[in-house]
């Protein structure tokens, strides 16, 4: 009896079969676990790069009031000051002309050279300006208009040759055509055989001049 009884005592080894099947069992399960988090923190980084980001709002393109363009500048136009001619050629001052016609504004200030005068234009000076004066006096002259343009050239304005000066121009010295951009033209003076004019316009845009040994004509885009 003894001996069956010693036989017996290797039966405890089940025991140690089943904590190894339990730590086994637990091993798997965290490797499980761990691997389902790591499926989860992959899908989550996917889900992250695959979200478009944000574009930066582009500002609304500026267009002029009404919502309209402004009338396009004309070939060869200047905003730029021209300072040019001939001084050798001082003619008579003799008449404005006005029109706006096909898109431009135009002003024409018209000579009667003398006979030896040369074929070129007189001396004239155009320039844009903050504030249009008077010829010699330097007073301010209300004239129509958001940009104002000067205008002037060599010519006689009034002849000095006798005793009493005799007009030589004798037309208006203000016109107010109200034309898309030339709104007003002011005569600011005939002195020492030099006239000005002033111009008012609705908006700042550039002239193209057209000078001749009889003429002087400044060309604006209407609008």
């Amino acid at each position: 009896m003894v001996a069956e009884a010693e036989a017996a005592e290797p039966a405890p080894a089940p025991a140690e079969k089943r904590r190894l099947s339990v730590e086994e069992g637990y091993t798997s399960r965290m490797r499980r676990f761990a691997a389902v988090l790591l499926v989860a923190g992959f899908l989550s980084a996917c889900g992250q790069r695959a979200e478009p980001q944000a574009q930066p709002q582009q500002p609304p393109a500026e267009s002029e009031p009404g919502g309209q363009e402004g009338p396009a500048e004309i070939p060869g136009a200047t905003c730029k000051a021209t300072n040019e001619g001939n001084p050798a050629n001082f003619p008579d001052f003799t008449k404005v002309d006005l029109v706006s016609a096909e898109g431009v504004d135009r002003i024409t200030f018209e000579f009667d050279p003398q006979a030896n005068a040369p074929d070129a234009p007189p001396w004239h000076y155009v320039s844009f300006t903050d504030q249009l004066i008077t010829e010699g006096e330097g007073k301010p002259v209300e004239v129509e208009g958001e940009a104002f343009l000067v205008v002037s050239f060599q010519a006689v304005g009034h002849d000095l040759s006798g005793e009493t000066p005799v007009a030589v121009y004798t037309g208006p010295e203000r016109f107010t055509p109200g034309f898309g951009t030339l709104q007003e033209a002011v005569m600011l003076g005939d002195f020492e055989g030099q006239v000005s004019w002033g111009l008012g316009l609705s908006r700042k845009a550039c002239y193209r001049l057209d000078a001749g040994a009889d003429h002087l004509t400044v060309e604006l885009p209407s609008g």
